[in-house]
């Protein structure tokens, strides 16, 4: 069971689902970092060992359902979770209600029979038995999932949650205290990627990719520009292709927007440049905001060549000539 292909098949194959496709393409939507596949197969392998054979496939089952919907910070995962086994596994079948409990038990992380206590051991496994080492790297995943959320917000927050951890689980009450240290004195590095974006184009999104491998984390910053009477028209929190990002408008100037998300960061912006006429234009700006900022920090990235004559503008004028005529730039 090397792949989530085969591992979805080997469970489907024992409770007769078909047209499994959704259950993959849920596992492998691109805002999980942590609850991935990797953790689904984690699980499988340790509920590999179990000696009843009826209660291992409910394991197994509820594993493949259990975070099979998961959406950072919804309240009701585990509810919606519930919803798609209804799907696929009927309320006759003899471990339909077994497998749903233990999905809701998961929410709090308290276990109402001795199955679902062996579910929540091994999904809590990163927090209550892993090193300092292992911590690290899961913290890292969880704070990609929840990029959408301001830094500010995710630090109290996350802070709030290892405290309570550690607490709760005091055997590795050590690790999760060092882990909480390092979070309270981190200063990530985030980009601040602004723009008018109206609209955000492949352009825009390839600057977007290529500033990522660089920043911890992205800030999409739309600036709402009086010479652009349309933008409102134009939010950026609509496009599909950052909807699990940290996207924000703001008015007024942008060293004031940056100064605002510098209190646990390092803030750099992130300009893009199709050509040499941007890079003019962008020095000039770059003086101005040197003026009323003079630590500001700036980046410019270059995008691909297949993407320099594409601009807001052009596109806004080919909708003009004809509706849609812009569609095949925009990443929905």
């Amino acid at each position: 069971m090397q792949t989530i292909q085969a591992l979805t098949a080997h469970i489907a194959g024992y409770y007769g689902l078909t047209d499994t496709d959704d259950i993959i393409r849920r596992w492998q939507e691109p805002h999980r970092f942590y609850h991935t596949a990797e953790h689904l197969k984690s699980l499988c392998q340790e509920f590999s060992n179990h000696d009843n054979e009826e209660e291992r496939w409910i394991l197994y089952c509820a594993a493949l359902f259990h975070d099979i919907v998961y959406i950072p910070g919804a309240q009701d995962n585990e509810e919606q979770s519930v919803e798609i086994v209804k799907r696929y596994i009927p309320d006759s079948h003899p471990h339909f209600d077994t497998v749903c409990d233990i999905i809701i038990d998961t929410k709090h992380h308290t276990p109402r029979t001795s199955l679902s206590a062996k579910f929540c051991d091994a999904d809590m496994a990163i927090v209550t038995r892993s090193s300092l080492t292992e911590l690290l790297e899961w913290d890292k995943k969880i704070f990609l999932e929840f990029q959408k959320y301001d830094y500010d917000t995710y630090r109290e927050r996350r802070l709030d949650f290892l405290e309570k951890a550690k607490k709760r689980y005091p055997t590795n009450a050590k690790n999760l205290t060092a882990l909480q240290e390092i979070v309270r004195n981190n200063t990530p590095k985030i980009g601040v990627y602004a723009g008018s974006f109206n609209p955000f184009h492949n352009g825009h999104l390839n600057i977007l990719h290529k500033a990522e491998k660089i920043f911890d984390k992205v800030i999409i910053a739309q600036g709402i520009n009086p010479e652009k009477l349309s933008q409102d028209n134009d939010n950026i929190h609509n496009v599909k292709a950052v909807a699990m990002r940290q996207c924000e408008r703001f008015t007024g100037l942008l060293t004031d927007f940056v100064l605002s998300k510098s209190q646990h960061a390092n803030i750099t912006i992130i300009r893009g440049l199709r050509n040499g006429d941007d890079l003019a234009y962008e020095a000039n700006q770059l003086r101005f905001m040197e003026y009323l900022k003079p630590d500001i920090q700036i980046m410019f990235l270059l995008c691909d060549m297949e993407y320099e004559h594409i601009s807001s503008s052009s596109l806004r004028n080919l909708e003009k000539i004809q509706k849609g005529l812009s569609l095949p730039y925009i990443p929905f």
